[in-house]
């Protein structure tokens, strides 16, 4: 029988010959010029020709349908889901239990039945959440935000019922934690530990995480303003000026805004640090005023009165040269001071002396003129009163010490029995306390330490007997001892 094969085609069998069972398969050598005409052979020959003779190999199959995308290809999302998600596809999640998001949807809805959204209501969209599986919970929340039932979720919250939500997503592993710092001594606060506001989260998250994180922080300030209140107590009690210094300065509460832990790119990052600090509130007690009272008891400790504004009273009583003095000052922070003296006083004419002696023998001296209605006085203290009469029985006085930085005034009442050579008085002032001139000196100058400063004698290892006397002098007013001195030499 005659072959009819195609112009230029090869002869093609019509009974092809099967390949032997135990024959190799045929090697394809790429890129020799053999194999590339025997692909142009290959090709014409597969290529429908006309009057060309084909085996018959079944009918044509039709074009397969377009294949739906399973959940094995990955999720399917929006340009806009896609936007919020940072362009950044996440793992396939477990689709959201339409039950369950029925149940959240029916307590966060107003309606005829619930027209007002209540605690209760906040309480049991809680408890349907926390019966959402692990792997649906991110997709559960991204879902009611888009709906609009997170935002009135979060703004239905208080506090504890806030913790509660955001220690849940935590726990399904929405949110992560900032760690925060431990207390120090007396209660010092720590940082407190918020959750991180990832500019990823949903809008309304993003929301609750900033309002937990202003709890917490006013949390802390109350906390601190109860710390600086124990410090003062402990101050108050301290017996000297070495357990002053074993106290330590009082610390301040390190709460910026920095700890939100929000980048200067995010969009929200302006509204929610000026929430967060409108929100915080401020301390009764200042971290000035803890260190004033510091200063203050040092000042008494070491045998002086502290500055600020004060009043005084006096009683005095004489009987012939006998005379007897009682004085106590009230400073504005509420301490006193109280002094008893005894001794004798004496006049001649327009002068008078008086010499007195308090409990621990320390003597004064003061010299009176009388000028009339008016008298001047001074005391081996450097104090200097000017008083003038204001009727028989009472006295306006003025007076200014420029030892101690005082200056004041008042008014005096005296009774006199000329009989029996008994006066009695009550001396009534006021007055302000600055800065002593040995104080202010010792301000200004470098070598001088503060309460809580390490002098710098004890870096070199200098002993206390080592130390000029005008150094040891200066060392023990502000109460160091030899014991206390070796002991922290030795650090």
């Amino acid at each position: 029988m005659s072959r009819i094969d195609a112009p230029g085609g090869s002869p093609l069998s019509p009974e092809p010959t099967p390949p032997e069972p135990d024959a190799p398969a045929p090697e394809l050598r790429v890129g020799t010029a053999a194999a590339r005409r025997t692909s142009v052979s290959e090709s014409s020959a597969s290529a429908p020709a006309r009057n060309e003779l084909r085996p018959y190999d079944g009918p044509p199959v039709a074009p397969s349908a377009p294949r739906t995308p399973t959940h094995a290809d990955g999720p399917a999302v929006s340009a806009r889901e896609l936007a919020a998600m940072g362009g950044r596809l996440r793992s396939p999640s477990a689709p959201v239990p339409e039950d369950v998001y029925a149940s959240v949807r029916s307590h966060l809805t107003r309606s005829l039945s619930n027209p007002f959204l209540t605690g209760g209501d906040v309480k049991a969209a809680h408890d349907a959440l926390g019966s959402v599986p692990r792997d649906a919970y991110r997709a559960t929340l991204e879902r009611m935000d888009r709906d609009g039932l997170l935002a009135t979720y979060v703004s239905r919250m208080d506090a504890p019922s806030r913790q509660a939500f955001l220690e849940q997503a935590a726990s399904n592993g929405v949110l992560s934690r900032r760690p925060g710092s431990a207390e120090g001594p007396l209660g010092m606060p720590g940082r407190p530990e918020t959750f991180v506001n990832d500019p990823k989260l949903p809008g309304a998250l993003r929301d609750a995480v900033n309002a937990h994180a202003t709890d917490v922080g006013r949390a802390t300030v109350v906390a601190y303003d109860a710390y600086l209140g124990r410090y003062g107590d402990a101050v108050a009690q301290a017996g000297s000026l070495q357990a002053l210094r074993t106290l330590g300065p009082p610390q301040a509460l390190d709460l910026r805004e920095t700890s939100l832990g929000l980048s200067w790119s995010d969009p929200r990052r302006e509204r929610y640090e000026a929430e967060w600090k409108a929100g915080l509130g401020r301390p009764r007690h200042s971290l000035v005023q803890a260190y004033e009272t510091v200063t203050a008891r040092a000042r008494v400790l070491s045998g002086e009165r502290p500055a600020g504004a004060f009043v005084s009273a006096e009683v005095s009583a004489s009987l012939e040269m006998l005379h007897f003095k009682r004085e106590a000052h009230v400073s504005a922070r509420g301490t006193t001071d109280r002094e008893t003296q005894a001794g004798i006083a004496t006049k001649a004419g327009p002068l008078g002396l008086e010499v007195m002696m308090d409990a621990h023998g320390k003597s004064e001296a003061q010299l009176q003129v009388e000028l009339g209605i008016a008298s001047v006085s001074r005391d081996s203290q450097g104090k200097v009163e000017l008083s003038l009469g204001a009727g028989p029985h009472a006295r306006a006085h003025a007076n200014v010490n420029p030892r101690t930085a005082e200056f004041g005034g008042g008014v005096a009442f005296e009774v006199s029995d000329k009989a029996s050579q008994g006066h009695a008085a009550l001396k009534l002032g006021y007055g302000l306390r600055g800065l002593t001139p040995e104080r202010a000196a010792q301000a200004v100058r470098s070598d001088v330490p503060g309460l809580f400063s390490r002098p710098k004698d004890l870096d070199p290892g200098v002993s206390w007997d080592a130390l000029p006397a005008e150094r040891r002098a200066l060392y023990e007013r502000q109460g160091w001892t030899r014991e206390e001195w070796a002991r922290d030499a030795r650090r």
